[in-house]
């Protein structure tokens, strides 16, 4: 670890450890080293460590200035009166040869791989990430200028480190959100998403600009969290993988940021419902077929398999598959050849293979319903989406995040104390999908500003058919610590007085401790 001192007129004050992420210096409360002299700009430097040694960036209102490489024991000036050192320090592994005194460039570029696309389809604009920090912002001095009002002018600094960036924000007026929690300082990587005023920013594996992110997850809950990084750690390993989870928790989202994130992001993404398809069609779309095949099969048709060719195939309710098909679908992935029906030739296929089901699949094997060789070949690796009652932190960034992308529809919109309460109190049977059902509908039957909860009522009711479920003790305690132990905002979200929730709470003890023994 390479050590900082930071000296006062010559005398030493204070050591600082330099790990893997940039260290900003200035004036401000916010930066890694604060110094407290009025000669000092809020943000004075910018400290990056890469590739082997250390290079310092001087800054000067939202620009970033030429890197120099920063050598040992010789002092930097900080204002008039304080410098910083940089100490030798024993490194185990031993220098790597040139990197201290190389011009920057060479391997130290070679470190990172990302772009940060904005916008979407034909509109969309990559900016690949080299090894210079840049900043985001309205104002033309910018390395990445966003034509939003909402965006401040200098809004963020993005920090490119080895295997992440990170995301700095500059005291700007709307923050800068990750999946929908505001951050001032955070790491981010590939898959995330940024959001600057009404501007949403993807971070992506660098390749030449062409890859175009379509997944979006707002994860703030522990729960989500967990997913997320599961999806990281499995994106890069090509085996079989089944998502499980209620209708509606975002399967299908899941199995597009696996693609997105995997060395198959180039090739195709084929989705397909096995669930929504009659038995005589699934095998056709499946396999494909020959031309007079069947009645009506005018010429030939590739299969499912086929299309994802070089790609990722997304089976949803692989759980209702024909045990006919089942069989099928068995031999294909022992062979990786498909044949058509009313075909004699088997066509080989390099598929990534991801199902999805909201069934126990274990409790299908066991009634004879589900192939036991299926089921364990198909779930070979396994993500379990959790269902939105049990990640109560998501609910008010994904309704922000809803609000946001029906803006050009509705107009803008945000959620009142007691529209969020709301939502924090409803069951959500259909997770997500009905969350974001029901924003929508209470932004487009408003002409406030402001969603309020008589809003959301209405649209759960029109929408949902909504009949308030027995409410589980098991429930009650998840409201009621999302509210951070506060019982009268727990009632107002559940619907229930007050006193009734006391009174849950205290049958709920006294249950506990006779069970107890």
């Amino acid at each position: 670890m390479t050590v900082l001192l930071l000296s006062y007129r010559g005398e030493p004050l204070r050591e600082f450890g330099l790990n893997d992420r940039p260290l900003e210096v200035g004036r401000s409360r916010f930066c890694d080293i604060v110094i407290h002299d009025s000669s000092v700009a809020d943000r004075e430097l910018l400290i990056v460590p890469s590739g082997g040694s250390v290079y310092v960036h001087r800054l000067a209102g939202g620009q970033v200035g030429p890197a120099c490489v920063f050598p040992y024991n010789e002092p930097i000036s900080v204002g008039d009166q304080h410098s910083l050192v940089r100490l030798p320090q024993v490194d185990p592994a031993g220098p790597r040869d040139g990197h201290e005194t190389d011009a920057l460039g060479g391997d130290r570029a070679e470190q990172h791989g990302f772009s940060l696309v904005v916008g979407r389809g034909a509109g969309a604009r990559s900016i690949a990430l080299g090894v210079h920090p840049i900043t985001v912002g309205s104002a033309p001095d910018n390395d990445l200028v966003l034509t939003d009002r909402s965006v401040s002018a200098h809004h963020c600094r993005v920090e490119p480190c080895r295997d992440r960036l990170m995301i700095r924000d500059l005291d700007s007026l709307n923050g800068t959100w990750v999946h929908g929690h505001r951050i001032a300082l955070g790491w981010v990587f590939a898959g995330s998403v940024l959001r600057l005023g009404r501007t949403d920013l993807w971070v992506v594996t660098r390749d030449d600009g062409k890859i175009q992110p379509t997944t979006e997850f707002v994860a703030v809950s522990e729960e989500m969290v967990r997913v997320m990084s599961e999806v990281r750690r499995y994106a890069v390993i090509p085996w079989p993988v089944l998502v499980t989870g209620e209708s509606g928790t975002g399967k299908e989202g899941v199995a597009q940021a696996l693609h997105e994130q995997s060395s198959r992001c180039r090739g195709p993404f084929v989705a397909l419902n096995a669930g929504g398809l009659s038995r005589e069609l699934v095998e056709s779309e499946l396999f494909g077929h020959e031309r007079g095949a069947f009645t009506g099969a005018t010429q030939a048709r590739k299969g499912a398999f086929e299309r994802a060719h070089k790609g990722t195939l997304f089976m949803d309710e692989i759980g209702e598959l024909p045990l006919s098909m089942q069989t099928r679908l068995l031999r294909v992935l022992e062979s990786w050849c498909v044949r058509r029906v009313g075909g004699d030739v088997e066509h080989p296929v390099d598929v990534r293979l991801i199902c999805a089901t909201n069934r126990d699949l274990k409790q299908e094997v066991s009634r004879g319903n589900f192939r036991s060789d299926l089921y364990y070949r198909v779930h070979r690796l396994g993500i379990s989406v959790p269902p939105l009652r049990n990640r109560l932190a998501d609910v008010e960034p994904l309704a922000q995040h809803f609000l946001n992308h029906a803006e050009n529809e509705t107009g803008g919109r945000v959620l009142s104390t007691g529209a969020l309460d709301v939502l924090i109190g409803h069951h959500w049977p259909g997770n997500v999908r009905e969350l974001r059902n029901v924003v929508c509908a209470a932004a487009a039957n408003t002409s406030s500003r402001t969603v309020h909860a008589q809003d959301i009522e209405r649209a759960i009711q029109q929408l949902s058919g909504f009949v308030r479920p027995e409410l589980s003790d098991e429930r009650l305690f998840r409201v009621l610590e999302h509210h951070g132990g506060n019982r009268s905002a727990a009632a107002r979200a559940l619907g229930i007085p007050r006193s009734t929730l006391r009174d849950r709470i205290k049958k709920a003890a006294e249950k506990t401790s006779e069970e107890d023994p």
